[in-house]
C-alpha cells in the first residue's frame, strides 16, 4: 500500500467517523483522539497522535492500525470495555507502540483496573507528562501515595506548569508536613500563576519555617503588590512574624499595626500588640489591648492573667484582684493566680488571706523560692518568727538551685537573729557563706552580728572588710566596719568610718547616728555625741536607750 493510498484512506476515514462513527477498519485523526481522551473521567490529555510522521506510517502494522482505530471509536462512544479489547488486539500486533499501550492503560484506569493499568505501563521507557500523571492517578486510586508522589515529581521535572501534579504534591506535602518540599512545590505554583497572592503568602510562610527569611520577605512583598484592602492582612502578618523572629520589634509591630487596622478584632494581632507595649513599658496601651483580648476571648484564662498582671504593675489592685478571683471561681488554679492574690493581700495588709493564698502556692509550686519567701514574710509581719523560720526551712527541701538555697538561708538567718537565736543565726550564715563566699550581705550580717555581741571581733572585722571589698560605697557595710572598730576600742577609726557612712546613706538611719554618737562619746567628744544621739532620737522617738544616753 503506497503513501498516497494511506493518506487518502485517512481522509476518507476522518469523514466517515465525523459523520457516522460507522467504520470497521482504518485509523483515527489526532483531533478525534485528543477529544476522546479529554472527555475521559480522569482528564488525562494525550498530547501526541498515533501517527507522528511518514516513517511511522510506513512501518505500522495494518491490523494494529485497524484495531487501534476501532478502540478510539469505542472509547469515544463510552464503551471502555470494547475499547480495551481493541487496544489490546492492536498492542499484540504492535507491542512497541507507546500510543497504543498508553491508550490501553488509560482505558483500564477508567475502568478502575488500576493494577492492570500500571502493569500495562511497565514496559514504557519514554518519560512523559501524560504517562507520569496516569501512573499518579493509578497509584492514588490504589492508596499508594508514595509512588504517586514519585510519579508527579517526575511530571514537575518535565513540566513545572502542570497543574495536576503540582496541586497533588502541594496537598500531599501539606499532609506530610514536609516543609522543605512545600517550599519547592509552592515555588513552582507561584510560577504557574504569578498573580495568585495566596500562593505567595503560603510560600512565604513555608520559607520562614525553613529559615529562608530573605526569600520569605520577597514573597510577602510580592503578595502585597498584588492585593488591596483586607487581602493585605496575610502579607502584613507574615512580615510582622519575620521581624519578630529577627527581634526587630519596631519593624514587627509596624506590620502588625497595619494588619490590625484592616482586622481590628484579630486576636493574634491584639495579643502581639499587648505584649509589645508591655515590653516597652507603655502600660496604658498594653492594658488597652489586653483588655480588648479578654473581651474577644472571654474564656481565655491566660489573657485574663496577663491583664491582671498589668493591673498589678499599674497599682490597679482592685481590678487585678477581681480578675484573679474570677479565674479561681472558674476553676483555674494556675499558681500565678495565687501568687498575685497573695501579693495583693500583703499590700492590703490582709495577712490572713495572704497566708491562705501563699500556703496553696507552696503546695502547687514547691520548687518556686518566692512562694516560700513571701509566705515567710507574712509570718514575720505577724510577729510569728518561729513559723517564718519553719516555712523557710521547709522551702529548702524543695528548691533545686544553689542561688535559691542561698536566698532561703539568708531569710532563715535573719529571722533567727531577730528571734535572739544568735548562735543558730551564726551557723546559718556560715553555711550560706560556704555556698556563696562572695555574698556580701551575709558577710556583713554575720560580721555585724558578731561585733554587736562582742564576739570574734577580728573575724567579724575580716568578714565586714570582705563585704566592703565587694561593695566599697555601701553605707550599711561602712557602718558595720565602724562599729566593729568601736568594739575593738579603735574609737578614732570608728568615728572616721561612721562619719563616712552618714555621708553616704541614701536615707537617714537612726542606728548609724546612734553609732556615731557612741563613737564620739568614747573618743571623749561628748558634745558631738549628743548632737548625733539627738538626731537618732528624732528618727526613733520611742528608743528609750538613746533617750537615756541624752539624759545622763
Amino acid at each position: 500500500m503506497n503513501m498516497l493510498f494511506k493518506y487518502g484512506w485517512v481522509k476518507v476515514l476522518i469523514l466517515l467517523v465525523a459523520f457516522s462513527f460507522l467504520i470497521s477498519a482504518g485509523c483515527s485523526s489526532k483531533a478525534l483522539k485528543e477529544r476522546t481522551l479529554a472527555a475521559s473521567s480522569d482528564k488525562v490529555e494525550l498530547k501526541t497522535a498515533l501517527i507522528k510522521s511518514e516513517s511511522v506510517l510506513e512501518n505500522i502494522d495494518e491490523q494494529a492500525f485497524h484495531h487501534f482505530t476501532n478502540g478510539v471509536i469505542a472509547e469515544q462512544a463510552g464503551d471502555n470495555y470494547s475499547a480495551s479489547k481493541e487496544y489490546r488486539k492492536a498492542l499484540n500486533r504492535y507491542p512497541d507502540s507507546y500510543e497504543i499501550r498508553f491508550s490501553l492503560a488509560n482505558v483500564q484506569s477508567r475502568m478502575q483496573q488500576f493494577k492492570v493499568a500500571l502493569k500495562t505501563l511497565e514496559t514504557i521507557t519514554l518519560n512523559s507528562v501524560e504517562l507520569n500523571n496516569l501512573r499518579g492517578i493509578c497509584y492514588r486510586s490504589l492508596g499508594d501515595n508514595d509512588n504517586a508522589r514519585k510519579s508527579y515529581v517526575e511530571t514537575v521535572k518535565l513540566d513545572a506548569t502542570d497543574r495536576i501534579s503540582t496541586s497533588f504534591l502541594a496537598s500531599e506535602y501539606r499532609r506530610l508536613n514536609n516543609v522543605d518540599s512545600l517550599v519547592w512545590i509552592y515555588s513552582k505554583l507561584s510560577k504557574i500563576n504569578p498573580n495568585n497572592y495566596r500562593t505567595l503568602v503560603e510560600l512565604g510562610r513555608f520559607q520562614i519555617q525553613t529559615g529562608k527569611i530573605d526569600d520569605a520577605l520577597i514573597s510577602f512583598h510580592s503578595a502585597l503588590e498584588l492585593t488591596e484592602g483586607r487581602q493585605k492582612i496575610s502579607s502584613y502578618l507574615g512580615l510582622g512574624d519575620i521581624y519578630k523572629n529577627k527581634n526587630q520589634q519596631d519593624s514587627s509591630i509596624y506590620y502588625f499595626k497595619m494588619a490590625s487596622e484592616l482586622d481590628p478584632n484579630n486576636s493574634y494581632l491584639v495579643r502581639e500588640l499587648a505584649s509589645y507595649y508591655s515590653q516597652k513599658d507603655s502600660l496604658s496601651r498594653a492594658i488597652y489591648y489586653a483588655d480588648k483580648l479578654v473581651r474577644l476571648e472571654p474564656n481565655n484564662s491566660a489573657a485574663k492573667r496577663f491583664l491582671s498582671q498589668l493591673y498589678v504593675s499599674t497599682d490597679s489592685l482592685p481590678k487585678a484582684e477581681m480578675l484573679l478571683e474570677d479565674l479561681l471561681a472558674a476553676g483555674d488554679h494556675d499558681p500565678s493566680n495565687y501568687f498575685y492574690l497573695g501579693r495583693i493581700a500583703i499590700v492590703k495588709q490582709d495577712f490572713e488571706s495572704a497566708k491562705e493564698y501563699l500556703t496553696i502556692l507552696t503546695q502547687l509550686s514547691p520548687s518556686v523560692t518566692d512562694s516560700w519567701l513571701d509566705l515567710g514574710f507574712v509570718y514575720r509581719r505577724t510577729d510569728n518568727l518561729e513559723k517564718a523560720i519553719n516555712v523557710y526551712s521547709s522551702g529548702l527541701q524543695f528548691v533545686k538551685q544553689r542561688a535559691d538555697s542561698v536566698r532561703l538561708l539568708f531569710a532563715i538567718g535573719a529571722s533567727q537573729e531577730s528571734s535572739k537565736k544568735t548562735e543558730e543565726a551564726a551557723e546559718t550564715f556560715e553555711k550560706l557563706i560556704s555556698l556563696d563566699p562572695n555574698h556580701s550581705q551575709a558577710l556583713n550580717y554575720l560580721g555585724y552580728m558578731l561585733a554587736d555581741n562582742g564576739k570574734k571581733l577580728e573575724y567579724a572585722k575580716d568578714l565586714i572588710g570582705k563585704a566592703l571589698e565587694l561593695s566599697p560605697e555601701n553605707a550599711a557595710y561602712i557602718d558595720s566596719y565602724g562599729w566593729v572598730m568601736f568594739r575593738l576600742g579603735k574609737y578614732n577609726d570608728a568615728v572616721e568610718y561612721l562619719s563616712r557612712a552618714v555621708s553616704l546613706q541614701s536615707d537617714p538611719d537612726p542606728i548609724i547616728y546612734d553609732h556615731l554618737g557612741d563613737a564620739y562619746n568614747a573618743s571623749g567628744n561628748s558634745g558631738d555625741a549628743r548632737i548625733w544621739w539627738q538626731k537618732a532620737l528624732e528618727l526613733a522617738p520611742d528608743n528609750d536607750v538613746i533617750r537615756e544616753k541624752l539624759n545622763e
